[in-house]
């Protein structure tokens, strides 16, 4: 059955300055979007106020994340685009640790959920890259291949904020398309009664064949 009637933000432009979004994944948004509203959900196109320096913000906090990880181990063992993402992240890690930057997104975001339960947003900008040696393939190539595909996921993951994915309709070639959603802390049951919703209206087909 459908959750009560949420304010529901719909907004398929990309987090991240100069990282466009493919038509199918946004038309996958809008077209849950639709399917929200059909339930009788308040849905409305408004995009969060990404702030411009999110996307270097997120970059030293990955680079961080990683210079912690790296501690104790041996820099030779290490791949070489690794050893270059923890390198960055040294020169990070305090500046991350103080949690200014993370402070900020959360004030700047705060007043976008105090008009909206839920956002609903594509869960990815493109399909993901070919599987490959990625490994030993350079760091900026990684970097930037990452980055055109998911910025989206990021931001919540520096909030610390609930979000989930959910599989929802299809690229040209046949794969899985997908969508997020994202609340404000606390709001866990919320997102997880409108993707029950959102699976009940659309189930999910399989798309491999079982062995």
């Amino acid at each position: 059955a459908s959750p009560a009637p949420l304010r529901i933000a719909v907004s398929t432009r990309g987090p991240l300055v100069g990282v466009p979004v493919t038509h199918a994944y946004a038309t996958a948004a809008r077209e849950a979007g639709k399917v929200l509203g059909g339930l009788g959900h308040r849905t409305a196109t408004e995009d969060p106020p990404y702030p411009f320096w999110l996307g270097t913000t997120a970059l030293a906090h990955w680079t961080a994340g990683t210079y912690r990880d790296s501690e104790g181990l041996d820099p030779a063992l290490l791949a070489p685009r690794t050893r270059r993402h923890a390198a960055l992240g040294a020169r990070c890690v305090r500046g991350v640790e103080r949690g200014e930057r993370r402070e900020q997104l959360r004030r700047r975001l705060e007043p976008f959920f105090a008009r909206h339960d839920v956002l609903l947003t594509p869960a990815l900008a493109r399909r993901g890259p070919l599987a490959g040696p990625w490994h030993e393939r350079g760091w900026l190539r990684n970097l930037l291949t990452n980055t055109r595909c998911s910025p989206f996921t990021p931001v919540w993951n520096l909030t610390g904020w609930p979000a989930l994915s959910l599989p929802f309709g299809y690229l040209a070639s046949g794969a899985p398309c997908a969508i997020q959603l994202v609340g404000a802390p606390g709001r866990e049951r919320q997102l997880l009664d409108v993707a029950a919703a959102l699976e009940e209206q659309r189930p999910w087909q399989r798309t491999a064949p079982l062995p």
